[in-house]
């Protein structure tokens, strides 16, 4: 399960990255983890780690891989984004298994990876998939940052799991974690769905479509989600 990242903002190369057979052999039970696996909050150091579950997790996003003109920018592009924007500025999740993840910006924080890491993210883009790449991810970037909503809210940049894990309530308890702060808060939650299938995932939590998009010409189509302040 994941949601749809924003678009266009690691330091492997995709083929460093296990295929499926061999991540599971990286879960402490080897892929049999129960739905109670244990969930952590991760530290600003951890990039490599979330940008690892979150590149398995995307591997066969239709949406990323137009943007991306393929799944070789994903691990460095993931990675990189955690480490300069998402780690820095807000938080996330992960089950100890390290096959699934989370993460979110809380409300006053700009999604920015800085002048550095945003020309890293670039050269990760361009490297991968190419003007291709570079000119679709610009264009869906901007096509949703213009639609990202101006209220004070929690934004929920992406959420993973691995297929060997899914079905099993580790999404729910990844999401429910989150929840509970942004429900404290008393704030909005915001999302954009990259996959058709998880929108009934996403209305269990509280999230509402408010405009099913296609970002820019050719690319597959985003739900974009609101939760209401409780």
């Amino acid at each position: 399960m994941s949601t749809g990242p924003r678009i266009g903002s690691r330091r492997h190369c995709w083929s460093d990255w296990p295929e499926k057979g061999e991540l599971l052999q990286l879960g402490k039970n080897n892929g049999t983890v129960p739905t109670d696996a244990q969930i952590e909050r991760l530290q600003p150091h951890q990039f490599d780690l979330i940008g690892a579950i979150l590149a398995a997790g995307f591997k066969d996003d239709a949406v990323n891989l137009w943007a991306f003109n393929g799944s070789d920018a994903l691990l460095p592009v993931f990675t990189d984004l955690a480490r300069y924007c998402y780690l820095r500025r807000g938080f996330g999740h992960y089950t100890r298994d390290q096959l699934a993840g989370t993460l979110w910006l809380p409300p006053g924080q700009k999604e920015s990876c800085g002048i550095a890491g945003t020309a890293k993210i670039g050269w990760h883009i361009f490297r991968h998939g190419g003007l291709t790449a570079f000119r679709r991810s610009l264009a869906a970037l901007d096509f949703l940052e213009k639609r990202h909503p101006q209220k004070p809210h929690y934004y929920l940049f992406t959420i993973a799991v691995h297929p060997s894990l899914q079905g099993r309530g580790v999404g729910s308890r990844l999401m429910k974690v989150a929840l509970e702060e942004v429900d404290r808060q008393r704030q909005p939650a915001y999302l954009e769905n990259s996959k058709q299938d998880n929108i009934a995932f996403y209305r269990k939590h509280g999230f509402e479509i408010v405009e099913e998009v296609v970002p820019a010409a050719g690319c597959p189509p985003l739900w974009l989600m609101w939760r209401d302040a409780r």
